[in-house]
């Protein structure tokens, strides 16, 4: 086969033979991780807090630095466990990269931004590693203050109950064309404070999990396998920050299910086991 040439008449090989890479400077990248699951009826979010320049002691989302051979995911879990312990996800995606010039005092860093869920049942082991002091579930909750067609103002509480470590945010979201642009300010309540942007990123997994909880299968992976109506609607309402009416949320969350045929007891009464069908978008638009 004949080997492609550029306008200078030179082929793959040719061209990287002289190739000089030291024409752009080179940002560092980074993977950091929103990791969430559902605990005692609570939304909960894993930060860590760090034991080294720069935002020493302000807790973060996990992550790190991507080696130089390594892909992106493979980084991503590789980080979070080696600062967390945990090796296990169910779901994680990317979210979103978080780019601004000054974001970080070190260098020009650039971070990919992964979103994670796991059960309850996979978080037992967590504790601190590589170069995080700590390593805890904060409450995550957020309440909005005000709206309109233009944007809107909610406040943005983290709480570790066990500590007593308080960080609350007042989070302005507005509507610019096909994005959002997000201003926060931290609240005089609180005894501590969020790393760098890291609370642009935990309010847009918030608000991502929140818009599609209802409409797609993203629940379940804050659920183990097998579940109730019950922790269904439990974590359902964990999400959303507000109770719901039982009748009409079973109704709806049906058509997501398959019965196993099992029960466990649960409240002094045996409650049939569901689990998640990935199917039922395609079967409901081909009804």
């Amino acid at each position: 086969m004949t080997e492609i040439r550029n306008e200078r008449g030179e082929t793959l090989q040719e061209f990287l033979d002289h190739y000089d890479d030291s024409v752009f400077l080179k940002p560092s990248n980074t993977v950091d991780m929103i990791l969430m699951t559902v605990s005692q009826s609570r939304l909960k979010v894993l930060l860590i807090k760090r034991k080294d320049h720069p935002f020493i002691h302000d807790w973060a989302m996990p992550g790190g630095f991507v080696n130089f051979d390594e892909d992106l995911d493979t980084a991503a879990q590789r980080e979070l466990a080696e600062e967390t312990s945990i090796s296990e996800m169910t779901y994680f995606r990317q979210l979103y990269t978080f780019g601004a010039t000054d974001r970080d005092p070190r260098t020009r860093i650039i971070t990919t931004v992964y979103f994670s869920m796991t059960p309850e049942e996979n978080i037992r082991n967590t504790e601190a590693g590589d170069d995080a002091a700590e390593a805890r579930w904060f409450t995550i909750e957020k309440k909005t203050i005000s709206a309109n067609d233009d944007g809107k103002v909610s406040e943005l509480t983290l709480d570790e109950e066990e500590t007593g470590v308080h960080m609350s945010y007042t989070v302005t979201d507005r509507a610019c064309q096909n994005y959002v642009q997000t201003d926060s300010v931290l609240n005089s309540s609180s005894n501590a404070k969020l790393a760098s942007d890291h609370i642009k990123a935990i309010n847009m997994a918030m608000d991502q999990l929140r818009n599609r909880a209802a409409s797609t299968g993203i629940l379940f992976n804050l659920l183990p396998k097998e579940c109730t109506l019950r922790e269904i609607q439990t974590a359902y309402e964990a999400v959303i920050g507000r109770k719901t009416d039982t009748g009409n949320f079973r109704r709806d969350i049906r058509r997501m299910l398959k019965d196993t045929g099992r029960k466990k007891k649960s409240g002094g009464k045996l409650a049939a086991l569901y689990t998640f069908n990935p199917l039922y978008t395609y079967l409901e638009e081909n009804l």
